[in-house]
């Protein structure tokens, strides 16, 4: 079959969701393509059941080649910016963390011309999604296909505890539900899983039930190469499938190629800003001037510390986020509980990674504006991705405020008392190469670890020599020059891109899609994935993406039902 009703572009945390719920109509043909490999149920790797972001340092469900500036090409070296390319994209290889983001945040985009996705609106969908384990009534679900839970109290690791008892000596309140109580203070994190396994929109939304559909077909492995044109219509795409070239058409084409990757499609196929397209030999479908723009991700800095033997996390308990401080960094013109800082007992999957926490200070709500841009037509060259991070004044001193905060946090007795050394974490190639899932790192890590727990005292030369040199933390946060230099040098991001295809008012010139993911100009064609918030809300991205596919669907539904 090469005709489909609707042909869904990317199998991620919303493509997954819009296969399920556009496919319950039995009428409707649905074609689902994703580049990555499948995950039948029954059959998911090891790596990607875990708790912990286990497949997160696995290549093999990541885009190839694909790098990123933190700030900018001219002020910034280019650095890996891994992507999911598997069934459930960032919901199979993230960290799991199920934070929805704060009311102020649909507000917002309610303001900013998304009409009918301000928090009343877009809640009911929030609900939808879930079955929230811990908390019940009005705010939560309670037979959604994603599982929402919280780390108990009683299993909190023992830096987790101290950066409660250091909350409490700042008058800082917990937080208990972070989804519905909005406040600034130490809050349990939700995370996206069950105690035995993740709980990825492949495994939640494409179960069994749902493939055995007769009109669901699901194809893998398979990479869409371009859209099919009639006239400004988009009536199909073209695959490469087994090593060939494959057309499909469809009555409707829904773009979920995420924040980074969906810009960068509509580009090469000429929908974009006129001059840029045609300075690379693109003709010019839709000048659409905001796609690519209005990039936005949370950034950060990051702190790391050995922990004694004592300190450390229990192996059986696998995630590691437990608690993160929401707070208001108070500074003109920034919005209330704008900023988090994190506190994590174990950093990646290996030996070593068990012995070293990481404590990140985070702008939950950033003034900086990034783009996502072509290097050349050519569909195998990966985009160029400019974050522009401390972009605006403003973020540079809430990210200088934050780092003085994270080392007042592990200067405090309840934080020393657990650790050997605190370093500053630079994200250098030998890093990266170490935290790849292999076996030859396994043994060179369980090595390193060893040996730091036979003589503590050589933390600072191995951590020195994996990091970079050595910092005077407490000088560094007194010297404004200097930790202005720092945190331009080192800040770093999430992976919760969006913003690059936003929705917005039919004359707003850089909005790209309507408030149902529509793309202006060209039909045939809508949008649905991170890239058309908004702005970016509080929290990660992956829960709100869900629920943003899950609003979409409802509507596109709705109009097949009413035949519009």
């Amino acid at each position: 079959m090469t005709a489909f009703d609707t042909i869904i572009i990317g199998a991620g945390s919303a493509g997954c969701v819009l296969a399920n719920r556009l496919s319950a109509q039995s009428t409707r043909s649905v074609l689902l393509i994703e580049a990555g490999r499948d995950l039948p149920p029954g059959h998911e790797p090891t790596d990607v059941l875990d708790t912990f972001a286990s497949s997160y340092y696995n290549k093999a469900y990541m885009w190839p080649g694909l790098k990123a500036h933190w700030r900018t090409r001219e002020t910034s070296p280019e650095t890996t910016f891994d992507q999911g390319r598997i069934m459930g994209g960032g919901s199979t290889v993230m960290g799991q963390i199920a934070l929805r983001g704060t009311p102020d945040d649909y507000d917002e985009w309610a303001r900013l011309g998304a009409a009918g996705w301000g928090w009343s609106e877009v809640l009911p969908y929030f609900r939808k999604l879930e079955t929230d384990f811990d908390f019940h009534g009005d705010l939560h679900g309670d037979s959604g296909p994603i599982p929402i839970r919280r780390t108990p109290r009683e299993q909190w690791p023992p830096l987790s505890r101290a950066v409660e008892q250091y909350a409490r000596e700042h008058q800082a309140p917990r937080i208990v539900d972070m989804n519905g109580d909005f406040c600034d203070g130490l809050g349990s994190l939700p995370m996206s899983n069950t105690p035995a396994r993740r709980g990825s929109t492949a495994m939640c939304y494409l179960d069994a039930s749902v493939r055995a559909r007769k009109n669901l077909t699901i194809m893998p492995a398979a990479t869409v190469t371009g859209f099919l044109f009639e006239g400004r219509r988009v009536s199909g795409v073209s695959a490469i499938v087994d090593d060939a070239s494959r057309n499909f058409h469809g009555g409707e084409i829904v773009l979920c190629a995420g924040a980074i990757h969906s810009p960068a499609f509509m580009l090469r196929a000429g929908i974009g800003p006129a001059e840029e397209l045609r300075a690379l030999g693109i003709g010019v479908v839709a000048d659409l001037r905001g796609v690519g723009r209005n990039l936005q991700n949370h950034p950060l800095l990051f702190l790391a510390a050995h922990l004694r033997r004592g300190a450390r996390q229990q192996k059986a308990l696998r995630p590691h986020p437990m608690t993160c401080l929401r707070y208001s960094s108070g500074m003109q013109a920034a919005p209330p509980s704008d900023m988090y800082i994190a506190a994590h007992s174990k950093s990646s999957w290996s030996a070593l990674g068990a012995q070293i926490a990481n404590f990140n200070a985070t702008i939950f709500k950033p003034a900086s504006r990034g783009r996502v841009t072509l290097v050349s037509a050519d569909s195998g060259q990966p985009p160029r991705i400019e974050f522009n991070f401390v972009g605006e004044e403003i973020d540079l001193l809430r990210l200088m405020d934050g780092f003085r905060r994270i080392v007042a946090l592990v200067s405090s007795d309840p934080v020393r008392a657990l650790y050997t050394t605190v370093f500053p974490v630079r994200f250098t190639d030998r890093i990266r190469q170490l935290n790849q899932l292999t076996r030859m790192n396994a043994i060179k890590a369980a090595m390193i670890a060893g040996t730091l727990d036979a003589v503590p005292a050589l933390a600072n030369i191995v951590f020195g020599r994996l990091t970079g040199r050595r910092i005077d933390l407490a000088g560094l946060a007194n010297d404004n020059a200097a930790l202005a230099d720092y945190v331009r040098n080192n800040v770093a991001g999430t992976f919760h891109v969006c913003g690059t295809c936003r929705m917005g008012k039919a004359d707003d010139p850089d909005a790209v899609v309507d408030n149902s993911g529509r793309l202006r100009g060209v039909s045939g064609l809508r949008v649905v994935d991170a890239s058309i918030m908004p702005a970016v809300p509080r929290g990660n991205t992956n829960i709100p993406t869900i629920m943003l596919a899950e609003k979409i669907a409802a509507d596109m539904c709705g109009e097949r039902t009413r035949g519009a």
